[in-house]
This record gives structure tokens, C-alpha cells and sequence, in this order.
């Protein structure tokens, strides 16, 4: 989906920016479709009264409505990422990236501390009856306001275009550019495959892992059996373990990058300005103060080495450690890839200067030469802040007959920022079907069937207890988990993407 939303946003000549109108409009069907899944039953409910039809259409709508959040944060995901490449130069792709980073890592924040808090004791049923209803709500609220905050900066670029561009040609160009990808991308796309066959597991099942672990080596046997809200009850132990995942991932993300070099540091003149303490630290070991892609390859190897005592947490306490030391490797797997990428495709706009096209580019030091009259900027048209890449395209009447391949190529560099993210993300929800397909093979062979397992190792008729909702947790002590062996073998995975995130570094 990435890709798409990406060429089309890339070709985009709305008045109101190339980005700008696809974040509003995806935000706003987040936000709807994150209501529909809170609401899914009582929607469902006033056109159906008949109660088991009515809870096999709730399952269709709701499943419904996570393919539309999925679809919709596509766009939103894809139009802001390619925000940071289209308005920074090479030598601020990695801060801007570790920006977003430090930003999603607060949203992750917010988000899990929210999770794990009782918000029917605070809120009573003002924003919902239940806590996953009082969720969606202060979700979509939260997604639509941050996006409108980022909308009302006039940074946006409008593209100058000679001439539309059908579906069947976006299509065409889409196919081209992910088959030839330029040798870096490619290389930092396979990197990105890799690691990611190890996080989808973790991001999916880390939380369930945790309180499941309680359940099954901690809690009494009856603890279940007496608990009225077995589900929440490990959702609440999930989200306090991410909560501090999250802590970790926030701090990571603001103190790593100020130790990282940047992947342009020998070009580079732009200089950060760390806080002190952090200058006098990394003063003292700047003989070891590795480039990015050297902490990326080390990050795969922290997560890989963290995760391969899954299989060993049998207490809630170690299961909480493991979770949250992954928020280290987690914040440069957020920031390192969309840092390499925002580098690669502002490099390949470089030899657009020497095309016939008119190109101009404010670059960091033309932004500095008028840095005191930057209130007076109308960033939307002409004079658009720092390191804005801006393709004309007016072609002179002699370049009449090369005009069609000089569209391609210049819009195979300079505006194709969303297609390669689109093709970055590609590489990052493949995984998702090898990690489910890898899940599925696991939990078949360790935990076949949907019937409960007693502590004794006895199967029991879940139709003679009247508490069904922790019949799902598997008690059978002495047998391996089988969520932990998913997270084991992703960690045989992230071994594999720091080999290919070593071989980045010879790519050309």
C-alpha cells in the first residue's frame, strides 16, 4: 500500500501540498474506523437484534475495520516519513529521523501507560463502557490533532508538473522502481527484511508473552479460574512491561543519536549541539563512537541476543527485563533504516544538477545566508525552508524530443522519496506473513487445538466451567512456551540482518 500512496503523493499538484491533504484525510479515517472497532457490537446491533448472527457480523465488521486502519495508516504513515526527506538535507536526515523516532517512542509512551491504567475508574463510562472503547476514542483524538498541528506548518512542496500521469503509467513506474532498486536502497531493504522477521513476533506477542508467563509459572493454579477479567488481567501485566519498553525506547531514542555518526560525517559540516554532559561524555569516548550503520548491526545483535532467553523466563519479573532491555535496539531499528534512506534519495537527486531540467535546491547554507528573515518565508511556494529539493521541469522547445526520458529520470531521484519509503515499508510488513506463517507451524506443533491445558497437564471440557475467558492459557508448566520460541527464532533472524547490515557498507 505504501508504495502506491507514495508515487501518487509524489506526483500529487493539490494547491494545498503534496502530503499535506493524504495525512488529513488518513488521519481522519483512522479515527473513524478506530471508533467502528470499539463500537463494532452496538453498530451491529441496530440492524441486527438475532444474537448469534448478530456476533458472527461484529466479528466481519470489526475484522473489516482493522483492514481500513490498516489501509488508512498507510497513508498517514507514508506521507509523513517522506515529510522528513522532502524538507531536510543529507547532512540532517539522521536527526530528522531521530526525531521521529523520539516522537514515536513518546506516542508508544502515552500509548502503553494509557493500556495500563484502569480508565473506567477514572473516565467512568464518559468516553466508553469498556477500556478498549476509552481507547480508540483518546487514540483517534490524539492522531487527528498531532496531524493537524503538523499540517498547519507551510512546508509542504508543490510539484510542478508538466503533464498528468495515468493510472496504468503510476503502476508501470511503481513496478520499475521496485525492480531496479538502486544497490544501497536494496541493501538496506534486505536489512530491514530481516530484522523485521524477528520484531513481528515481538511486537505482537511480547505483551500476551508476559502475562501469559505469570499465569503459567507465577500465579496459583485457581488464580485464573477466580479472576474475573483473565484477559485483562494479562493485558495489564502486558502493557505495564511495554509501558517500561517504552521508557527505555524514549530514552534510547534522545541520548543514542547524540553517540551515532552520522552516515554523511565525512561530508558533513553540519554540526548538533548535544546538551553538555553529553558533549563531555562522548568527548571521552569518541575513539569509540560508532557510525549508524554500526549501531544498526550491533542493535540486531542486542535484540538477538536478548531474545534468546525467552524460552528461559519463567517469572514475570525476567520476562518484564527482557521486554524492556529490547527498547534499546527497537529505538535505532526506528530511526537507523529511514536515516539511511532520507540519505540515499537526496543523493540521488544530486545528479539532477546536471540535467537540462531547471533545478533549484535551498540547501543548509543558503537557509543559513537568510536565517534572520525566516518569519518572512512562505515556505509553500518559492522560498521553502532548509534543503528543499524543487524539480521545474521546464523543458526548452530543443528538449521537446528527449522530454518524456528526462521526466522519468528526474523522477526517478529527486520526487520519488515516497515510493522508496513505500518500498522500504514493503520490506517491513513482508515479514509479518513469514512471521505468522513461522507462528503458526510453532504454536500447531507445541499447542495444538483450542482446548484448555491444566496446570496437571489434563485436558478439561471448557464447556463444564461457567469462567471460559482464561481457558486460552496453556498451564502446562513443564512444556516449552510456544510464544517464546517465536520470539527464539526471530532472534535467529535478527542474527541474519546484522550480517546484511554489515554487508551495507560494501554495497555501491
Amino acid at each position: 500500500m505504501q508504495p502506491l500512496v507514495g508515487v501518487i503523493t509524489d506526483r500529487s499538484t493539490l494547491k494545498w501540498g503534496r502530503r499535506r491533504p493524504f495525512m488529513i484525510a488518513g488521519s481522519f479515517i483512522v479515527g473513524l474506523c478506530l471508533l467502528v472497532l470499539g463500537w463494532a457490537s452496538e453498530i451491529v446491533g441496530i440492524f441486527i437484534t438475532d444474537e448469534d448472527s448478530k456476533k458472527s457480523f461484529t466479528i466481519a465488521l470489526a475484522v473489516l475495520g482493522i483492514y481500513a486502519v490498516d489501509f488508512a495508516i498507510n497513508i498517514v504513515q507514508a506521507s509523513c516519513r517522506s515529510l522528513i526527506v522532502d524538507t531536510l538535507p543529507i547532512p540532517q536526515q539522521q536527526l530528522g529521523s531521530a526525531w521521529a523516532s523520539r516522537m514515536t517512542a513518546v506516542g508508544h509512551l502515552a500509548g502503553y501507560a494509557i493500556g495500563s491504567v484502569d480508565m473506567l475508574g477514572i473516565f467512568g463510562h464518559a468516553l466508553g463502557d469498556t477500556q478498549f472503547k476509552q481507547m480508540t476514542v483518546i487514540a483517534a483524538i490524539f492522531l487527528i490533532l498531532s496531524v493537524s498541528v503538523t499540517s498547519l506548518k507551510r512546508f509542504n512542496a508543490i510539484r510542478d508538473s508538466d503533464k498528468k500521469i495515468g493510472a496504468i503509467k503510476i503502476l508501470a513506474q511503481l513496478f520499475r522502481t521496485t525492480v531496479n532498486l538502486p544497490p544501497r536502497i536494496q541493501a538496506i531493504c534486505w536489512a530491514q527484511f530481516w530484522a523485521w522477521i524477528g520484531w513481528f513476533p515481538f511486537l505482537f506477542y511480547s505483551s500476551t508473552w508476559v502475562g501469559e508467563t505469570y499465569f503459567r509459572y507465577e500465579a496459583p493454579e485457581e488464580a485464573a479460574g477466580k479472576s474475573l477479567d483473565t484477559l485483562g488481567d494479562v493485558g495489564r501485566l502486558g502493557s505495564m512491561s511495554l509501558l517500561i519498553f517504552s521508557l527505555i525506547t524514549f530514552i534510547s531514542s534522545v541520548v543514542l543519536p547524540f553517540g551515532v555518526l552520522s552516515p554523511d560525517a565525512k561530508e558533513s559540516t553540519f554540526v548538533r549541539r548535544p546538551p553538555l554532559g553529553l558533549i563531555r561524555l562522548f568527548n571521552k569516548l569518541h575513539f569509540i563512537r560508532p557510525d549508524l550503520q554500526t549501531a544498526w548491526m550491533i542493535s540486531h545483535i542486542v535484540f538477538a541476543v536478548t531474545m534468546i532467553f525467552a524460552p528461559a523466563a519463567h517469572s514475570v519479573r525476567f520476562a518484564t527485563i527482557l521486554v524492556a532491555f529490547c527498547g534499546i535496539p527497537w529505538a535505532v531499528s526506528c530511526w537507523a533504516p529511514f536515516a539511511f534512506m532520507g540519505v540515499e534519495i537526496n543523493r540521488l537527486a544530486i545528479p539532477s544538477f546536471t540535467r537540462k531540467s531547471s533545478v533549484t535546491m535551498i540547501t543548509s547554507a543558503t537557509f543559513n545566508r537568510h536565517n534572520s528573515d525566516l518569519s518572512n518565508y512562505d515556505v509553500e511556494l518559492e522560498d521553502r525552508g532548509p534543503s528543499v529539493l524543487r524539480l521545474n521541469h521546464s523543458h526548452s522547445p530543443d528538449m521537446d524530443s528527449d522530454s518524456e526520458t528526462d521526466d522519468e529520470e528526474a523522477s526517478s531521484t529527486g520526487e520519488l522519496a515516497g515510493i522508496y519509503l513505500g518500498v522500504l515499508n514493503v520490506y517491513t510488513t513482508l515479514p509479518q506473513f513469514v512471521g505468522t506463517l513461522i507462528s503458526w507451524i510453532v504454536f500447531s506443533i507445541l499447542e495444538p487445538g483450542t482446548s484448555p491445558i491444566a496446570a496437571d497437564g489434563d485436558m478439561k471440557d471448557a464447556a463444564s466451567s461457567p469462567q471460559d475467558d482464561g481457558e486460552w492459557i496453556n498451564r502446562h508448566r513443564e512444556g516449552p512456551n510456544a510464544i517464546a520460541v517465536c520470539l527464539f527464532i526471530g532472534a535467529m533472524s535478527s542474527l541474519v540482518a546484522a550480517e546484511a547490515t554489515r554487508r551495507l557498507r560494501y554495497a555501491r
